[in-house]
């Protein structure tokens, strides 16, 4: 039933591997379809924790499975919520069955997969509805903790998976951009797409915002912070200016964002802000790459630039957002004179 897709695992398992996860995906009934873990694959396969996040990372890719997010009380180990988006789940979260209040972090956020052609409701778990519980030995097995599994690797894919209709609508979003005639009509254009595009990462919420003496054209924050991959560099805020010339932006729109940046925090005393992007119609000036280094290496504050025909591509192979970010601020950090594109190191 499902061996043909589990083909695509041939990297990560054997034949027999591959047949006795399709036999254990067939032998699922009822709500057993809903609670697939990281736990439960190893036992399955005899295989090794961080073989088997990659093995259900790679179902997810390949849309075998689906992703809820989870939280337990720590205390009791009660389920009280469940999302198919992680900017959803509260920060904090009082347990109605121990009255134990607690933080959400990755240790108790659990990953709970589901075969995408089950026919049950997919609809988010609001606290109160679990109305009762043997709560014995129901504490989050650590291997199917966010924590474990974007150790393991994965983690662009988990919070930037736009749906088909999804990368419809920004393709709508970038013709508008390509054709509004106007300059207020222009610019508006882009920073719709920009915040769009934004707002469709799980953990990402994107707004334009004034302050008392700028005006942001599209400031990101990041709900929940995360030590994996790029979130480790991007922080808890992203600055982001628009730029909608229908010429090479200019050489100084990379200082002033700098600038922004510096004196938003507090000329290097603070660190509210550590990454800026430059969204531009056209590709940015060779400037722009060595200041972005100078910048970076001073102050360690990375600002990166996009323009109009890396997000089109983006749409067309709809590509992931997050793996774009990270090898624009790599090449920074790097100061890579070498195409990581072409050289097998990111597909976008």
């Amino acid at each position: 039933m499902y061996c043909s897709r589990l083909s695509n695992l041939s990297s990560l398992l054997d034949k027999e591997e591959i047949e006795k996860l399709d036999r254990y995906f067939q032998s699922l009934i009822g709500d057993a379809k809903n609670c697939i873990t990281v736990s439960k694959i190893i036992r399955v396969l005899g295989i090794s924790s961080q073989s088997a996040c990659k093995v259900l990372t790679e179902c997810k890719k390949n849309h075998i499975l689906r992703v809820n997010f989870s939280v337990r009380c720590p205390e009791c180990g009660l389920l009280i919520y469940k999302s198919a988006n992680l900017s959803n789940i509260p920060e904090e979260i009082l347990c109605y069955n121990c009255d134990n209040e607690f933080v959400t972090t990755p240790e108790n956020i659990e990953f709970l997969y589901s075969l995408i052609d089950d026919s049950l409701d997919d609809s988010v778990f609001i606290i109160g509805q679990q109305n009762y519980v043997n709560t014995s030995g129901k504490s989050v097995a650590q291997e199917n903790t966010m924590d474990r599994i974007f150790q393991a690797g994965g983690v662009n894919e988990y919070l930037f998976h736009p749906t088909d209709e999804q990368y419809i609508a920004l393709s709508n979003l970038y013709s508008r951009v390509m054709n509004a005639e106007g300059k207020k009509e222009k610019g508006d254009t882009l920073e719709n797409l920009t915040i769009k595009l934004f707002n469709l990462c799980n953990v990402f919420k994107a707004a334009g915002i004034r302050t008392t003496t700028n005006q942001i054209d599209c400031f990101v924050r990041n709900k929940i912070c995360l030590n994996y991959g790029i979130f480790q560099t991007i922080g808890s805020r992203i600055y982001i200016e628009c730029k909608n010339e229908n010429k090479k932006p200019l050489g100084s729109y990379i200082s002033k964002l700098h600038s922004l940046i510096s004196i938003t925090n507090a000329s290097g005393k603070g660190e509210c802000i550590k990454f800026g992007i430059i969204v531009s119609k056209k590709s940015a000036p060779s400037t722009f790459k060595s200041n972005a280094v100078k910048y970076y290496l001073a102050q360690k504050i990375i600002i990166i630039s996009i323009c109009a025909n890396e997000i089109k591509q983006l749409i067309e192979q709809k590509g992931n957002l997050l793996e774009l970010i990270e090898r624009k601020a790599t090449e920074i950090m790097l100061d890579s004179t070498t195409d990581l594109v072409k050289n097998g190191l990111y597909d976008i």
